[in-house]
């Protein structure tokens, strides 16, 4: 089985952005993405942003949410050329593997 490739999809709740980092059947785990440095009084990651013709920095809020494939766009965002968005300083908050091998 593949590994899931992190990517950006539009978050039609709120028409926005997001960092989609692995999914659950049919929910999608991912961090909101923002221009601004704080979220609920906490820092952000600052990232250069990849998304094609995207300028000024991105940020990206720390906490993980989840919520259906449903609420996203179909197609994956465009990104510059060449970048790489796997942000490995960006990890899951709890290790899918071993919850997967359990069941």
């Amino acid at each position: 089985m593949e590994p899931f490739k992190r990517h950006f999809r539009i978050y039609l709740k709120n028409n926005h952005p997001a960092y989609i980092v692995d999914e659950e059947g049919q929910i999608y785990v991912f961090h909101r993405v923002t221009h601004s440095k704080t979220s609920g009084g906490r820092n952000n990651w600052k990232k250069h942003n990849p998304l094609k013709g995207g300028k000024g920095p991105m940020y990206i809020v720390k906490k993980e949410q989840r919520d259906e494939k449903a609420r996203f766009s179909l197609f994956e965002i465009e990104l510059k050329n060449g970048v790489d968005v796997s942000y490995p300083d960006i990890k899951l908050f709890r290790n899918i593997e071993n919850k997967k091998s359990k069941e």
